[in-house]
């Protein structure tokens, strides 16, 4: 089922939960660019003082994935992710990680869950325990593109060092294109 046709059921193009589903795209969207453009090499290979692009795809990814393992039961555990090493080291694994979770985030099990609240876990500091806090499916959707950006802002940096060419809003928060564009 594409998001388009789901939308027509549960929700209306423009509204905040449309947004919100469109900007968790926006951001698969451009791991998927991204990914279809580097050699094996550049995904595994680490530029000076910073992660390889694989470790910051797989990073993201597990964010998704924690999120949507949490949302059946109401508790998102951003502490229990998998950390799988064959998408941060294999390229065709990461592009298949990158297309299943972006078909999760255009699914029916995300669109009946809107409006839902969750608990959220997470640890923040290091010597103390997970903290544990509400929050809403909408309010972590927001929380996943935010944290999204960020991470491709920095594989920006690292794809730019090894001398790939990408979109000048690769990476750029949507209130900066707006911004940039002058609509804001």
């Amino acid at each position: 089922m594409t998001h388009s046709k789901a939308l027509d059921h549960s929700d209306a193009p423009g509204s905040a939960s449309s947004q919100l589903i469109q900007g968790c795209l926006y951001c698969t969207g451009q791991c998927n660019a991204l990914l279809t453009l580097l050699s094996e090499q550049s995904y595994v290979q680490c530029s000076p003082g910073s992660s390889s692009i694989g470790a910051h795809v797989r990073h993201i990814l597990d964010r998704y994935l924690c999120f949507f393992a949490g949302i059946p039961g109401g508790i998102v555990d951003y502490d229990a992710r998998a950390r799988d090493k064959s998408i941060e080291t294999n390229l065709a694994a990461a592009q298949f990680a990158v297309v299943s979770v972006s078909r999760r985030i255009e699914g029916q099990e995300l669109l009946t869950s809107l409006n839902k609240s969750i608990r959220v876990r997470e640890a923040v500091y290091l010597r103390g325990a997970s903290v544990e806090v509400d929050s809403s499916v909408e309010r972590e959707l927001m929380g996943l593109i935010s944290h999204s950006i960020h991470h491709l802002a920095i594989i920006a940096l690292v794809a730019k060092s090894f001398g790939y060419q990408l979109d000048q809003d690769f990476g750029k928060a949507p209130s900066t294109i707006l911004f940039e564009r002058g609509a804001d």
